[in-house]
């Protein structure tokens, strides 16, 4: 997962410095990322992974550190299960 959130980030996030030498805390606003290109490595993640992040994880922070975006990758793949037990 970490590997194929990098190589989104060098296809979208535009940042200053290769993806590969991140490391999983490193900031990407501080790096270059703009508010555009978050959206634009949020789809990309969205669509590899074939998740759709919930309303409340659409924020600066879920897209900061690639730490953040497996968080939400994970919690996104969790999100379906827990939804359809909150509806029985």
């Amino acid at each position: 997962m970490f590997e194929t959130i990098q190589c989104l980030i060098d296809q979208e996030a535009q940042i200053c410095i290769p993806a590969r030498h991140l490391t999983p805390r490193a900031n990407l606003y501080e790096l270059g990322m703009t508010p555009y290109t978050a959206i634009r490595l949020l789809l990309a993640v969205e669509r590899d992974f074939r998740v759709e992040f919930p309303r409340d994880s659409l924020n600066r922070r879920t897209m900061a550190t690639i730490e953040n975006i497996i968080r939400g990758v994970r919690a996104a793949q969790f999100a379906p299960a827990y939804e359809w037990l909150q509806a029985a």
